[in-house]
């Protein structure tokens, strides 16, 4: 038995099919970004992954039932708590699929807070109370969407500066590289929201989010790496033998890109003694790039120290927007704690001393797919309708604090045209006249897929 969907909530949960109001037939819930999220438009991705892994197809069982029959019996010391009544009428009337029908933003969308990203509501009257049972799995796409907009975020500020300092931005698409697999809490985390990185860049060393791509949203290999090099490898001859290791890596790699970490000892003694002195006639003659990696100290002097020395061994020249460019044979990658601001500082510097942001290519790992949480983007999920004796009513908190105030009824997402462009907005259902939610799920199958590519081109336009 992998994963449980009679389980697979929040323990309060199991008790609520008891709680709603008698007349009850259908909860109508939504999923929205608050304001006072740290980034103003929210990036939705992931859901497809979750309902192929959790939703679809036959989920509930007899077994199922009656594991969580003796589970709920124990965990609440009440062996009447479960709705043992309601998830086997799901398995008897509907085969152990799910009767819900979820609506959603198409993979991608960029959406301004405070607006509806999805649905969900019953499709059987007798199963009201399943709605919100699964809220806690559905609320998860939390983290993709998350990670999905913070690295849109820093793409744009990654190419805020190569409009002001470079003469193209075809570099773009690989200078936030994913080093982030170990920095994550699980297996999944890294698969999820690596892939949820690969929406706005093209490169990863988290090979799970690849095949995230590829096995939930039909993807070819979508990302790409280059061979690197670690400490393990750097110190494996001692201080004396890093020269060693790196004739050893001219010598294996004459071509392509080639990444080496050289901070191990004195980052500045191998940029100008090693690499700008001793191998700079081979780097000059390979088919390919050499890129210095530092992993330790400040980013921003270490980064600036770093230019002028490659620039010094290796050549420099002004690019037509005014900005020092090294020779192409050589690059600086820097990827150790990194999070938005730090990069920002990097990039801001670097312009400062006259540098172009073509130089550079950054890596992130737990600022990327881990130093977030739910309330980075205020994530929420909430019941805005019920259907009591045949009638819709209107459900809503209106809290104290005004920033948790709900939406009420039932809900759409519109496309609208404004002075400053095209905007979304969220409006009555019954008002909407070309609603951009669609059904996603209902009753058990996954009736619209999102391919990778068309996440991609989404969250591009």
């Amino acid at each position: 038995m992998k994963t449980n969907i009679t389980t697979l909530t929040d323990s309060y949960k199991l008790t609520h099919h008891s709680q709603y109001p008698r007349g009850t037939e259908a909860v109508y819930s939504y999923f929205e970004s608050r304001k006072g999220a740290r980034f103003d438009t929210t990036t939705f991705f992931g859901l497809q992954y979750w309902l192929k892994e959790y939703l679809e197809g036959v989920v509930v069982s007899e077994a199922k039932i009656q594991f969580a029959k003796d589970l709920a019996a124990k965990h609440f010391g009440n062996p009447t708590i479960f709705n043992e009544a309601g998830w086997r009428y799901i398995l008897e009337k509907w085969g152990g699929r799910l009767p819900v029908r979820i609506k959603a933003v198409p993979e991608g969308t960029e959406v301004p807070v405070s607006n509806v990203m999805m649905t969900i509501e019953n499709t059987d009257p007798n199963c009201f109370w399943l709605t919100n049972h699964l809220e806690t799995i559905l609320v998860q796409v939390w983290s993709p969407c998350t990670v999905a907009t913070l690295s849109k975020n820093v793409k744009r500020m990654i190419g805020g500066y190569l409009e002001q300092t470079a003469e193209n931005a075809a570099g773009l698409p690989f200078m936030l590289h994913d080093f982030g697999f170990r920095g994550v809490s699980s297996i999944e985390s890294a698969g999820i929201a690596g892939a949820a990185h690969l929406v706005n860049f093209m490169g990863t060393d988290t090979v799970r989010a690849i095949e995230v791509a590829m096995q939930y949203y039909g993807a070819d290999v979508c990302a790409y790496s280059v061979p690197a090099t670690e400490h393990s490898v750097m110190t494996s001859y001692g201080p004396e033998g890093e020269e060693k290791i790196v004739k050893q890596l001219l010598d294996r790699y004459p071509a392509g890109i080639l990444s080496v970490v050289g901070d191990s000892y004195n980052i500045f003694r191998f940029a100008d003694e090693v690499v700008g002195t001793k191998f700079h006639d081979q780097i000059l003659e390979r088919d390919g790039v050499f890129v210095v990696r530092p992993d330790s100290g400040d980013p921003v002097g270490v980064v600036t120290r770093l230019l002028e020395i490659l620039g010094k061994r290796f050549g420099k020249t002004k690019n037509a927007k005014g900005y020092n460019v090294l020779n192409p044979k050589v690059r600086i990658l820097w990827g150790d704690g990194l999070e938005p601001p730090t990069i920002k500082a990097i990039l801001h510097a670097c312009k400062m001393y006259g540098w172009s942001a073509e130089n550079l290519v950054f890596g992130m790992g737990g600022g990327l797919l881990q130093k977030v949480n739910r309330d980075t983007q205020r994530f929420a999920f909430k019941c805005s309708a019920q259907k009591r004796n045949g009638e819709w009513i209107d459900i809503f908190k209106d809290p104290i604090d005004g920033s948790k105030k709900s939406k009420r009824g039932r809900l759409a997402l519109e496309r609208i045209e404004g002075a400053h462009g095209t905007g979304l907005r969220t409006v009555p259902e019954a008002q909407a006249k070309n609603d951009l939610l669609e059904v996603i799920f209902e009753n058990g199958e996954v009736v619209r897929e999102y391919t990778f590519n068309e996440v991609r081109e989404n969250a591009a336009s």
